[in-house]
């Protein structure tokens, strides 16, 4: 259990820091470590991230990084797409799900890998339509997967929104807690968390927040993602491998 609540500590400080990677974490920490049925570790990772993305978002939103506009951009088509997601989940066997998580995580690892511009050359005019469409593809994740589709919110606010890397980082932390809370609903109807649990390791992920933020307002946040990518393909081959 200590192994499991430092592994939820790890969510907190990765989605303070980057606006990202919570349950890239989160679901093999509670079906690994917690020994979670992977359906229920669905909608724990959908609790845990949403929840504590909730708070981040407040913890940035006071040193008026975050931006409401963007962020709302991408909330009435991503909560269509949380549903349509997770009206799919429950078809899936718990294996199915594992690979399907393993091999988004490697794609975005590489993606993230190969992507050597600036800050500066991203950032461009605003997109709003695309924005729009990347919204529902994002939530759709988020429901199947249970994921809260930072490492695709974070780009997608960089490229269609023209926003900063520090915004856009506090700028997905809200849409992650829309897009979570919209898919949480569903999945939990289908399988009831154990609230008595959910409660500590949403404490745990709190703190790692906090942590994570304080960093972010100290650190240039790209300056680790070339190491988180090579942390999430190590984390996706593990994966593939328990489950192949």
């Amino acid at each position: 259990m200590l192994l499991g609540a430092l592994g939820i500590l790890a969510v907190g400080v990765s989605l303070g820091f980057l606006g990202a990677g919570g349950t890239a974490i989160a679901l093999p920490v509670l079906v690994y470590l917690a020994g979670m049925e992977p359906h229920s570790a669905v909608t724990f990772s959908l609790m845990l991230v949403g929840g504590v993305s909730l708070y981040g978002a407040l913890l940035h939103g006071r040193k008026g990084f975050v931006r409401l506009p963007a962020a709302l951009a991408f909330a009435p088509l991503g909560i269509l797409g949380a549903a349509f997601g997770s009206s799919w989940s429950s078809m899936l066997s718990g294996r199915a799900l594992l690979l399907m998580f393993s091999a988004l995580l490697a794609v975005i690892a590489t993606v993230m890998l190969l992507d050597n511009k600036s800050e500066a050359h991203l950032a461009g005019p605003r997109r709003w339509h695309w924005m729009a469409v990347a919204g529902f593809g994002i939530g759709a994740l988020t429901g199947l997967l249970g994921i809260g589709g930072g490492f695709v919110i974070v780009p997608a606010l960089v490229y269609f929104a023209g926003l900063s890397m520090r915004c856009a980082v506090a700028t997905s932390l809200l849409v992650i807690a829309i897009n979570s809370g919209a898919a949480v609903i569903r999945h939990a109807a289908q399988t009831p968390p154990d609230l008595r649990l959910a409660l500590p390791l949403l404490a745990c992920a709190a703190i790692g927040m906090t942590l994570g933020v304080w960093l972010s307002h100290r650190t240039e946040p790209g300056h680790l993602k070339k190491y988180f990518a090579l942390f999430l393909l190590a984390l996706a081959a593990f994966m593939a491998i328990r489950n192949i």
